[in-house]
């Protein structure tokens, strides 16, 4: 196992590993530790099976259920395929094209986020990461103690939209699954490091006067999303490509949506939540 620092502020890339035979507790807890040390993680090389893919998914944590049935294979429920097809509806497309971590709008957040990379496009298609732990010890004294204690209110589509931003908002969920309360800054369950967590639903602070809340949300996703705490990463084939929900914000770039060679592509998502059974277990 090789670990190369990845060009930008964080992250870490691992070659020489095969995961479709070895997923040994000793690769897995390097792994894991990689992670959540250096907040997003791409294991280069793979050629996994649909069923060794889910298996390296559940060390991460329990795969939640997505709500967009149309995008969850049948065979495998953990796995949501992330496309381009040219018959992708208008509603679907560019869906994740603002910052966010994952299932921020419901009880319990993603934990962990990860792609496996099927086929991949000649240009475009990259992920932007914004590091929310960096952003928060970049913070000045003041505003820490002016939001560690705040607690944040979230909904599906809430934050405030940044220039070039497309936030999501579907009624339907809106309704199902109403405001979340989660704390404004997140101390990581394993590794203790503070960050701030606004992702793209947080509208607002309890206790603050409904504009001065969402003021706040606006100026803090302004201050994780500058150019300083940001990383980018264009998902290859065979690339496993994952991220740390509790210390970071993501975001797609346009792609055309294209059955053309050279301009699809492919990925499977799997989200989890919880701690890696590892951590979980005790030492």
């Amino acid at each position: 196992m090789r670990m190369t620092p990845l060009p930008g502020p964080f992250g870490i890339a691992v070659d020489g590993i095969d995961l479709e035979r070895d997923q040994s507790e000793t690769t897995i807890r390097a792994l894991i530790e990689a992670l959540h040390e250096h907040q997003i993680l791409v294991v280069r090389g793979q050629s996994l099976s649909n069923e060794r893919y889910v298996a390296f998914g559940r060390n991460f944590g329990r795969p939640l259920s997505f709500f967009i049935q149309s995008h969850v294979r049948n065979d495998h429920p953990e796995m949501i395929r992330i496309g381009n097809a040219a018959a992708t509806p208008a509603r679907y497309r560019d869906g994740a094209m603002h910052w966010h971590s994952d299932s921020s709008y419901e009880d319990e957040p993603a934990s962990v986020t990860m792609f496996y990379g099927i086929e991949a496009p000649a240009v475009g298609g990259e992920t932007l990461i914004a590091s929310t732990v960096l952003a928060y010890d970049a913070l000045d004294d003041a505003t820490k103690a002016r939001i560690d204690s705040l607690a944040a209110l979230h909904c599906l589509g809430g934050s405030p939209e940044l220039p070039g931003e497309k936030i999501p908002a579907m009624a339907e969920e809106i309704a199902r699954n109403g405001i979340k309360r989660h704390p404004l800054v997140m101390r990581h369950p394993v590794t203790g490091r503070k960050a701030i967590f606004t992702s793209g639903t947080a509208f607002g602070a309890e206790g603050l006067e409904k504009e001065e809340g969402r003021a706040l949300i606006d100026e803090l996703r302004r201050h994780i999303t500058s150019p300083r705490f940001v990383t980018r990463y264009k998902i290859g084939v065979g690339d496993l490509f994952l991220w740390d929900n509790f210390q970071t914000l993501h975001s797609a770039t346009p792609i055309e949506y294209s059955d053309e060679p050279g301009k699809r592509r492919l990925l499977y998502r799997i989200s989890t939540k919880g701690l890696p059974p590892l951590c979980a277990a005790p030492s």
